[in-house]
């Protein structure tokens, strides 16, 4: 899609199997890269986003949709090598910066994970400008309570990226892993299935490039059916 990239993922071999969905904003002067990865698929990740036409060094910011390793484990590297801005949400600003074992899931890291300063921390509502693109920032905890998405639109386009916050196909991700909360969840979701987004740009799995909002709304739909429904799902 038009300024937007796929520049790292384990679930389609493009970085190091434990990666996250990495992509790449493209704003002419300025980019903005969503998600680092589990900080062993950096080098793959910086090939791909100069592969993209993109000079690795207009990278301003790497905003982290959530706390857990295999979305912030590249983020000491990929700030060393570009010079961005590290940005998360400031209520999960603390466990990024001390890797918390309680939330960043430590122990199924990378044994020689290494922390860097969260030097952006963001609220709801908070807008980002990268070039020609203005990115807003949507606080949506469930998945874990620091949990954002960021919209932004091309050409009339309504994009979503979302972490692991929805997942196309209403393919449910971690349920009750650590921060998660069910009530709080759905409220998020909700409030997502009003935006009627065209694109989704998942955390995992395959991202949607129209019609996205009925794969929000699936996502919501089961999250609200009786919790027995949502166990079977998983099975």
């Amino acid at each position: 899609m038009k300024d937007v990239h796929l520049v790292g993922g384990g679930g389609f071999g493009y970085s190091h199997p434990n990666d996250c969905n990495v992509y790449l904003i493209d704003g002419g002067s300025d980019a903005v890269l969503l998600d680092t990865g589990c900080g062993l698929g950096v080098k793959e990740i910086l090939q791909n986003i100069a592969r993209s036409g993109v000079d690795p060094s207009r990278i301003v910011y790497a905003i982290i949709s959530h706390c857990h390793f295999d979305h912030i484990g590249g983020n000491y590297e990929v700030k060393k090598a570009t010079g961005c801005k590290i940005a998360a949400h400031e209520s999960e600003k603390d466990l990024i910066e001390r890797l918390d074992s309680r939330m960043v899931l430590t122990e199924m890291a990378p044994s020689k994970l290494q922390s860097t300063n969260v030097d952006a921390a963001l609220k709801d509502g908070d807008l980002l400008s990268v070039g020609r693109h203005l990115l807003r920032v949507l606080h949506t905890p469930g998945h874990t309570f620091g949990s954002i998405c960021v919209f932004f639109e091309i050409d009339g386009k309504k994009i979503l990226f979302c972490g692991d916050s929805v997942m196309s196909q209403g393919r449910l991700g971690w349920i009750n892993g650590p921060g998660f909360d069910l009530e709080v969840y759905k409220s998020s979701l909700a409030r997502l299935v009003e935006m009627k987004v065209d694109v989704l740009l998942p955390g995992h799995g395959t991202f949607v490039l129209s019609g996205a909002h009925e794969h929000v709304k699936l996502y919501a739909d089961k999250l609200n059916s009786p919790w027995i429904n949502i166990v079977t799902s998983i099975g």
